[in-house]
């Protein structure tokens, strides 16, 4: 056995700092980019809340322009006899619409060309939207022959009032007869439906 080497169990002090500031610097950059993730995971949050409930008043839309679809169907009359055009601007309203007391159980509407019942029809979808959507409205145009209509369904998306004011696709959403000159334009879900 030979003798030994003095220095082969032994770090010298020079290297034992430089591992020292290494490791520090490596925890520096590790905690920098946890922070970034952390950012950007609180920023997809943020986004998918709100889209989230951009698809819940979509969604709340689409029930509505069913519900109204489903009460032209059963009123055929009404429907060719124009009493279901509802082609007012676009509104917010401060105070629920009132309700139609026509076609109850005590008097129904019979006789009258179904404009009885499509008032009724129209006057609960409007406080369907009222209560259903942010400053919920309703356009709806039938076809001159009745075998199919136009309803938009309108609303204030309140986490999107940025995007309603500025983007050329929202504007493209609405029927410029609906909501030409509302700032800032509401959002509309379109739907064609054969009746």
């Amino acid at each position: 056995m030979g003798p030994r080497r003095a220095s082969c169990g032994r770090v010298s002090r020079f290297s034992r700092g430089r591992s020292a500031g290494v490791s520090l610097i490596e925890v520096l950059v590790a905690m920098l980019v946890v922070s970034f993730g952390v950012l950007a995971m609180s920023g997809l949050l943020t986004n998918s809340t709100r889209y989230g409930k951009t698809t819940e008043f979509r969604a709340i839309a689409t029930l509505l322009a069913n519900d109204i679809a489903d009460r032209m169907r059963a009123n055929p009359l009404g429907v060719t006899g124009g009493s279901y055009a509802l082609t007012d601007e676009y509104a917010r309203l401060t105070d629920p619409p009132d309700g139609n007391a026509n076609c109850t159980q005590a008097a129904p509407c019979t006789g009258d060309n179904g404009a009885g019942m499509a008032a009724r029809d129209l006057a609960d979808w409007r406080r369907a939207l009222y209560f259903g959507l942010p400053g919920g409205a309703g356009y709806v145009s039938p076809s001159a022959d009745g075998t199919a209509a136009d309803i938009w369904v309108g609303w204030t998306d309140p986490q999107a009032v940025e995007e309603t004011q500025a983007g050329d696709s929202v504007r493209k959403e609405c029927p410029d007869v609906f909501a030409g000159n509302v700032s800032p334009r509401p959002r509309c879900a379109y739907f064609r439906v054969g009746l």
